[in-house]
């Protein structure tokens, strides 16, 4: 055993720290005390011992720490806390009164210390201090290791139960404090002086006795308060440093440890329950955190320790936690009490840099054979943490990089945990293997995340650009298209270049400068142009076809706004007078003709023929006139007479002959 850890549990002890046991028991008759000595055979082991000092019997023979005992109600069974040095951490086992059967209680655990044990009155329980929140709390779990919990926040060590079973007494920062078994209403009872710690109920649950500490900090007196606190009465005298009281299970006396300082040793005692006669009942090596049990039976204990050999592995260290890189060296010991060690192999010799190649857990076995060729082997599983997040391999599309508008291109990128735990996610905005956005011109981007096992993230984000070079555009507001202009009509052109990739255009070019008036000096159809061209030498060329006609505002009288000649009589000539906004020659009528239609809706009913018409100008008025002649048959019959004009338009006028 290490002597580093006795050292330690016994600074603990004097400090009056988390190394005792507490556990009233139902008030019954003495037995045997089971105890803790820490130098018989090198060993930190159990012991079991009379009352009266005689029939020593050592319970345990494990290269392991075992200490704070505490019995079970009905003598049978002993629980205790156990640990093996070099990084382990303590937990809660039971074993038999006699040593047999032994076997953790408490579920393991990487990170947490189980302590100071303490049964229930009726044996179904035990309570007992841990770590397991992170800091020293009360815990409770079933005697059959089942229904582990915690009972609060409360900072508390050391528990001892009420014999009713309903409140608990513990060690905590501010005193001995009580607490419900149910983990409610923790309070302190203790009143001023030195550090109390390490209570114990009385069997009949008028008392607790615990120690204090004395004005220079070491175990001082044993005192007896009340379960409120009140009626605090120093138990022992004399300047001993006494710790670890606990009661006999008639409630009688008390046993304790006691401090010989010239002996540089602790001792178990006993004394009353008035203070009065002292006895003590060990005299040799260090006797630690005593339990008063009912047990009458001298147990016979396997007197030979195990004859396999024994493997201590100290690194790596079961459960242990390493980093990648970390320098940790192997170190494991062989050893027997029954023969000496021939053969002691580990996967890796002594010395040697623990694997943390790679993340996960990892195992060591170490190999034993003793010169009778026994043999053992001890294999401990290991953590090595993934420290390094995954990798991005991001290849299209590449960050800063130009695709053209449509571009055919792939999403393609990978992710990897190189020597970690795994990758269990990689994804993109795309799926890789997709079709990568090129379907608008602009800045786009993208994104992979990566995700190990161990919950690391690695996220890649970039940019691309999408270019449209496609040619120029042209966009014409005016003229427009197919749109009719006054000859002579003054209208501005109106139009522009651009470039959808914003590629430079070099020109844009009209049928005149934008701006600048429409050609309308002429009649008929026309075509207005413009032609762009860009720095990268493609045009484009827009045309839109418009016409130029006569400025026509329709018929003069007799003929209606509407075109309407009502009463025209059949066979004379119809005379129908117009301006064209000026005298452009007689030419300005291509043809005349007549055709039939209905009356109601002038829906022609027959094809149009040529008229016999005679055109005219009278410039003083500025109108053409045309007589046209008709036919004395048409009496009572509606036509349309239409002008074919020179400028393709054709105003048409219905005429009812009366």
């Amino acid at each position: 055993m290490s002597t580093r850890r006795f050292i330690q549990v016994l600074i603990v002890v004097l400090a009056l720290g988390l190394v005792s046991s507490a556990g009233a028991t139902s008030s019954g008759t003495n037995g045997r005390i089971v105890f803790t000595s820490r130098t018989r055979d090198g060993q930190s082991d159990l012991y079991s011992i009379g009352q009266d000092g005689t029939s020593l019997r050592r319970l345990t023979t494990t290269v392991h720490i075992e200490q704070a005992p505490d019995w079970s109600p009905d003598g049978t069974k002993i629980a205790y806390e156990r640990v093996l040095g070099g990084g382990d951490h303590w937990r809660i086992w039971v074993m038999n009164a006699d040593g047999s059967a032994q076997s953790a209680l408490t579920p393991e655990s990487t990170y947490a210390d189980d302590n100071t044990p303490a049964w229930s009155p009726d044996g179904s329980r035990v309570a007992f201090a841990s770590t397991r929140g992170g800091t020293w709390n009360l815990w409770m779990i079933n005697a059959d290791g089942t229904g582990l919990h915690s009972l609060g926040t409360t900072f508390a060590y050391e528990p001892s139960w009420s014999p009713d079973g309903t409140q608990l007494a513990f060690s905590g920062l501010s005193g001995i404090g009580v607490v419900n078994a149910d983990g409610s209403n923790p309070h302190f009872i203790s009143g001023p002086g030195g550090s109390p710690s390490a209570p114990s109920w009385s069997p009949d649950g008028s008392h607790i006795v615990f120690a204090r500490n004395n004005s220079a900090g070491y175990p001082g007196d044993l005192y007896l308060a009340a379960p409120d606190g009140s009626a605090e009465t120093q138990l022992t005298s004399g300047g001993f440093r006494n710790a670890q009281p606990r009661w006999s299970p008639d409630g009688t006396k008390i046993v304790f440890q006691r401090y010989d300082v010239a002996a540089d040793q602790w001792n178990l005692w006993t004394i009353g329950t008035d203070g009065l006669n002292p006895q003590q009942i060990t005299s040799s090596g260090n006797n630690l955190g005593p339990s008063w049990g009912t047990s009458q039976v001298i147990p016979e204990p396997d007197a030979s320790p195990p004859d396999a050999p024994h493997i201590d592995i100290y690194a790596p260290t079961g459960d242990g936690i390493y980093f990648p890189g970390q320098g940790t060296v192997v170190y494991y010991v062989c050893s027997s009490t029954v023969s000496a060690i021939v053969s002691c192999e580990g996967d890796l010799p002594i010395f040697a840099p623990v694997d943390v190649s790679t993340a996960g857990p990892h195992t060591f076995t170490v190999r034993a054979v003793d010169l009778d060729g026994r043999t053992a082997t001890k294999t401990v599983t290991y953590e090595v943490l993934d420290i390094t997040p995954p990798t991005i391999d991001l290849r299209t599309p590449s960050n800063g990089a130009t695709y053209d508008l449509g571009a055919d291109a792939k999403v393609d990128y990978s992710c990897s945990d190189p020597g970690g735990s795994g990758v269990i996610f990689c994804g993109g905005d795309l799926p890789s293997g997709a079709p990568l956005d090129t379907s608008w011109a602009g800045l786009h981007r993208f994104s992979v995340t990566a995700a190990d096992k161990a919950g690391h993230v690695t996220e890649t984000h970039l940019t691309y650009t999408v270019v449209d070079r496609s040619p120029p555009r042209v966009v014409i507001h005016s003229p427009l298209v197919d749109h009719d202009y006054s000859l002579g009509a003054t209208w501005s052109t109106n139009y522009y270049c651009w470039s959808p990739g914003n590629f430079h255009v070099v020109s844009c070019n009209g049928t005149v400068p934008s701006g600048d008036p429409l050609d309308t000096a002429g009649i008929g159809p026309h075509v207005f142009a413009v032609t762009a061209t860009d720095e990268n030498g493609k045009t484009t060329t827009a045309s839109i076809p418009y016409r130029v006609i006569y400025l026509f505002n329709g018929f003069d009288s007799p003929v209606d706004t509407g075109g309407n000649l009502d009463g025209a009589k059949a066979g004379d000539g119809i005379a129908v007078k117009f301006s064209l906004n000026g005298d452009h020659g007689l030419k300005v009528v291509t043809q005349t003709t007549w055709r039939p239609a209905t009356c109601g809706d002038w829906i022609p009913t027959g094809p149009a023929g040529p008229a016999d018409a005679r055109l005219s100008y009278i410039p003083s008025t500025d109108r053409y006139r045309e007589i046209v002649a008709s036919s004395s048959s048409w009496k009572g019959s509606c036509r349309l007479l239409r002008f074919d004009l020179e400028d393709g338009t054709h105003p048409e006028v219905r005429v009812h002959f009366k």
